[in-house]
């Protein structure tokens, strides 16, 4: 699994609690938006668009920027 800088290391023995998702958003983009999308979530280190975009709203830091 690809991690970012603000994902914690789990080690090979810890099991991974498992979450349904069965809720879904959806956004209508460009092609090249959707390009970018991707090529973001992969340099930052994600495996999918979805990771990276429940990553930023997870994000504490960000939380101040809120208005």
């Amino acid at each position: 699994m690809a991690k970012n800088g603000n994902q914690t290391d789990h080690t090979a023995n810890t099991k991974k609690k498992k979450v349904n998702k069965d809720l879904v958003i959806r956004a209508r983009v460009t092609a090249e938006e959707r390009e970018r999308f991707e090529k973001k979530a992969e340099e930052l280190g994600f495996s999918t668009v979805s990771e990276m975009i429940r990553s930023l709203i997870a994000d504490d830091d960000n939380s101040s920027n809120a208005k």
